[in-house]
């Protein structure tokens, strides 16, 4: 059998099965679904308030003055648009198209270590359609805040991330509320890189 043939073979097998994936998925109710995603929403609200809780705040050596525009700089620098903000009250929202504060390959390589355990959840109700599943950074967005208060030693910064819908999912399955893990913790580590550079930027000024 040649090459050209057993490519092609290996062709029709992959449209026939994502057929069949996709019949499924048609039998498939939207409250099963929606219990899907329910688990996995339950399983990753662990591990984010895990992640906040080791790294989604810290005391930085400034006031909240110059935490603040640090802070906001950080959003900035990493793609994300400021969409309200209070200096008063020490708070910034902001958001951006998924993957950011990740680049596409970060997202990749986060999405890597997360989706069997996603997979392993989604069969226990969907069976086979659990295989449609991927940590598309497609049609959602990444939904941060900040929060800034004086403290003794200068000023604590606190995070949150969620992740919000714009466009429906290929797969069919509801979107999930929280980042996967891994790319939580990632973007943690990136932001603090950026607010930590941007604070040294301004403290070294005259």
């Amino acid at each position: 059998m040649t090459s050209t043939r057993i490519s092609y073979l290996l062709r029709a097998h992959a449209w026939l099965a994502l057929a069949a994936l996709a019949l499924v998925a048609g039998c498939v109710s939207q409250e099963t679904k929606r219990d899907a995603i329910n688990d996995i929403n339950a399983a990753f609200k662990a591990e984010y308030e895990a992640s906040l809780a080791k790294n989604g705040a810290r005391v930085v050596s400034a006031n909240p003055g110059e935490a603040f525009d640090g802070e906001y700089a950080a959003f900035v620098k990493l793609g994300l648009v400021v969409r309200t903000q209070s200096r008063a009250l020490g708070f910034i929202n902001a958001d951006a198209p998924a993957p950011l504060p990740l680049n596409r390959g970060e997202w990749d390589q986060a999405a890597a270590v997360d989706l069997p355990k996603a997979k392993e959840l989604l069969r226990r109700h969907v069976g086979a359609l659990a295989e449609l599943f991927h940590f598309e950074p497609e049609g959602i967005d990444t939904v941060m805040t900040a929060t800034i208060i004086g403290v003794r030693d200068g000023s604590e910064i606190s995070f949150t991330m969620r992740m919000r819908e714009v466009v429906p999912p290929k797969s069919g399955l509801p979107r999930r509320d929280y980042p996967p893990p891994t790319a939580l913790k990632m973007g943690l580590d990136k932001l603090w890189g950026t607010v930590d550079r941007e604070l040294a930027a301004r403290l070294r000024k005259p």
